[in-house]
């Protein structure tokens, strides 16, 4: 698929064809006068340039005056008897396809003074039609503002005329620069060049023997055995989302893409056109820097394709990859990142990665301009790198009895759509067997979109499925989080057809997915405290709906439990409380939940746990406080309520410290040398102060002792003598703990009581008098 990689194209034309006119300055005669261009350039305005989403204003990138398009008047008919011509010569030497013809929309007036330039930019596409630009030269007398352009490789240098207008097309995706104007004045116009229909001729066919071969090299291709599903071709040209289309290829692509078509079209393929991300790692060197160390990281971005902005797009300091000279290609990834897909030919997100088998191209990448680079200098074990990144047009290709899977890839929500619309078709099997196709890569596939449409379709699509297997392999990916009440019927129905044993394979196997903490933000326990909702309208739908509720209730609270082990294993007070306190919604909704479906054991295992430790007051009694006083009784927490006001009343009967007791409790833990002297200090009530000489890494281990459990013992060194020596003193901070927490205990034991049923009220009266 070899042939000429035009880019750029350039004619010459008299002058006497464009009669111009600039509104405040006149008629303007060519060539351009010295006088008149001054007069042109007070007239003007600096003009801008695009960065992303921005429009900026530097005269460090951009130093040219601009005239905008409504002070300019032209004779369109007199103009066009040259430019229509014009037109068709540059289309023709561009590789625009027969059937096609450029059509040129004015843009603006560009004056450059002596010293004015515009540094390497890239021109957006402002209209969907767009493919390519135009610079229209007025003769005049200058010298330097030479147009360079850069593509694949190749550069094109362009020098104005001072007689004839000039006249340079060059594709959008083409990376381009005006040198500084030595002296005089260099006058252009520019325009945005639109691919329309031709108004006569037609496209011409490919070459039979190139389509035949093509054909061959697919069928060969796609015959291998375990080989990949599609063939991606990577095209030479660069392609915004609504600039890329079959009508709207540029140079040689829109050749070669004719002859792939056809070539597939006889190989019983489907074919796509594509957006696709490369990212090549190089070794390198700086050539500047070649005997330095350490390292170098330059960063070039050239800002996106920037089609809402109306100027050029442009980043400061992005001149290619400067002296660095490449060595060896250490790693490529290639994104296939969107594609025209189904019978609307609507830009599909796709984002999947593509092997290097399933990849080819007439021209690598190494060999065209990147968007970015990065470089990474030597850092003794790794660096002297050139990260390269690149965007190409493309064409996905694969055969049409594999179409199901290869789309289905693409997009989940797409395959789970045709098959429930082929099992509500009455072809259940054939349903089915496309199911089956989508096992090997599922899990990934589904993982890669976002938000709870695709897990609706899942279940909807498992159901019409009837069959467990298949529907197991459908639903596995999604993480528990994902489930909600609107589910409850059709999760019913799913287990009224599979079973309880189903069910409970299916939760494992939901509870075992991590990807979805990562991407949506939530938790375990925010799910977990909506299980009641869940569990009630579970109960609704029937006995499917409660054997369905039960492995989701079993399961949360086997995290719930895990989640209280591993809080109280933390050593720091803070982090303990802090951990716990997390858990005070989902244990209380876990209780909910046994009580609405009449999970007796885990209600009963629950309230157990709560009562087993006299540091879970602190979690315990929230708990109360998060139910409601008239459900107690329904889910069983009125046992616990009188075990958290005895342990509490229990703690305050305790006599309050003394004022000269500084004994302070170590947590067991460690029990080396150093530790054990440690706590035999703290637990003196005598000892407010210790200075113990020790080394660095003994020191060290102290202070992690007493900070790890927040102990109220302040530790410092003094550094005199060898060893330093440890200076730990006992603060006050360990009898205003002690106040808080027994004023925490006084508010929870009146509230305990007054939750308390009037008999046992009334005895605790009768009792105390």
């Amino acid at each position: 698929m070899a042939g000429p990689q035009a880019f750029s194209a350039s004619t010459t034309a008299p002058p006497g064809g464009l009669p111009l006119e600039v509104r405040g300055v006149g008629p303007i005669k060519l060539p351009v006068s010295q006088a008149q261009a001054r007069q042109l350039c007070l007239l003007g305005r600096p003009a801008r340039y695009g960065q992303g989403e921005r429009t900026l204003l530097d005269r460090d990138v951009r130093d040219t005056w601009e005239i905008p398009k409504s002070r300019i008047k032209i004779d369109k008919r007199r103009w066009n008897e040259t430019l229509l011509p014009v037109l068709g010569r540059l289309g023709r030497e561009l590789g625009v396809p027969a059937g096609r013809a450029l059509r040129a929309e004015l843009h603006s007036m560009l004056v450059y003074a002596p010293g004015q330039f515009f540094l390497e930019h890239q021109d957006s596409e402002k209209d969907d039609a767009m493919v390519a630009s135009l610079v229209v030269g007025l003769p005049s007398t200058f010298n330097g503002g030479a147009l360079e352009v850069h593509h694949g490789g190749q550069t094109a240098t362009y020098r104005g005329s001072k007689k004839a207008l000039s006249f340079v097309a060059f594709y959008s995706d083409c990376r381009h620069q005006v040198k500084p104007v030595a002296s005089g004045y260099r006058v252009v116009l520019t325009y945005n060049l639109l691919l329309d229909e031709a108004k006569s001729g037609s496209a011409i066919d490919p070459d039979p023997e190139l389509v035949t071969d093509l054909a061959r090299c697919l069928q060969e291709h796609f015959a291998a055995v375990d080989g990949p599903n599609r063939l991606v071709y990577l095209l030479d040209h660069e392609y915004t989302p609504r600039g890329l289309g079959f009508s709207s290829l540029k140079g040689v692509d829109a050749r070669r893409v004719p002859a792939l078509r056809a070539a597939a079209d006889r190989a019983d393929c489907e074919v796509a056109l594509a957006l696709v991300s490369v990212k090549e790692t190089w070794s390198a060197y700086d050539a500047s820097e070649v005997h330095s160390w350490g390292r170098r990281s330059g960063y070039r971005n050239w800002g996106g394709w920037d089609d809402e902005n109306e100027d050029d797009s442009f980043d400061q300091g992005a001149n290619g990859d400067g002296d660095y000279e490449l060595e060896e290609l250490i790693d490529s990834e290639i994104t296939l990142e969107s594609w025209t897909g189904g019978s609307s030919g609507r830009l599909e997100t796709v984002n999947l990665p593509v092997g290097d088998d399933a990849v080819c191209e007439s021209t690598p990448s190494g060999d065209l301009e990147p968007y970015a680079s990065e470089y990474e200098g030597y850092m003794g074990n790794w660096g002297n790198t050139l990260d390269r990144w690149y965007r190409r047009g493309a064409v996905a290709l694969w055969p049409a009895s594999r179409a199901f899977i290869v789309r289905g890839q693409a997009s989940p929500s797409w395959a789970l759509q045709e098959l429930s619309a082929r099992a509500k078709k009455g072809d259940l099997a054939g349903a089915r067997e496309a199911a089956t196709t989508l096992a090997p890569f599922w899990e990934a596939a589904a993982a890669r979109v976002e938000g709870r449409a695709l897990f609706a379709k899942a279940l909807r699509a498992a159901r019409q499925l009837d069959e467990p297997d298949l529907a197991m392999m459908l639903l596995a990916p999604f993480q528990l989080e994902t489930l909600t009440s609107s589910d409850a019927k059709t999760l019913s129905a799913l287990v009224d057809s599979y079973g309880s044993r189903w069910a409970q394979e299916l939760v494992t196997a939901w509870s075992q997915q991590r990807w979805f903490h990562h991407r949506n933000g939530g938790g375990r326990g925010e799910w977990i405290a909506s299980l009641p909702k869940l569990c009630l309208a579970l109960l609704q739908t029937g006995q499917a709906g409660t054997a369905a509720a039960m492995p989701l209730l079993a399961e949360s609270w086997r995290w719930a439990k895990s989640s209280i082990e591993e809080g109280l294993a933390l050593s720091a007070p803070s982090a303990r409380e802090q951990t716990l306190s997390k858990l005070v919604r989902p244990i209380a909704a876990v209780l909910e939940g046994a009580s609405t479906i009449q999970a007796s054991d885990i209600r009963d295992e629950a309230i157990t746990v709560l009562q087993s430790s006299e540091e879970l007051l602190g979690c315990a009694i929230p708990v109360l406080r998060a139910t409601s006083k008239p459900q107690w009784s329904a889910t069983g927490l009125n046992p616990l309520a009188a075990h958290c006001a005895a342990a509490v009343q229990a703690r305050l009967t305790r006599p309050p410290r003394a004022d000269d007791d500084w004994s302070i409790g170590l947590p067991n833990g460690c029990e080396c040398e150093l530790c054990q002297e440690l706590r035999a200090f703290l637990e003196d009530p005598n000892r407010t102060s210790f200075e113990w000489p020790l080394a660095k890494d003994r020191r060290a281990h102290v202070h992690r002792c007493i900070d790890a459990s927040e102990l109220p013992v302040a530790h410092q060194t003094r550094r005199t003598g060898r060893p330093y020596t440890l200076v730990l003193r006992k603060t006050d901070a360990l009898f205003e703990r002690e106040r808080m927490q027994r004023r925490r205990d006084e508010k929870d034991l009146a509230w305990l009581q007054r939750q308390a049923p009037a008999k046992a009220r009334r005895s605790r009266v009768v009792g105390s008098s």
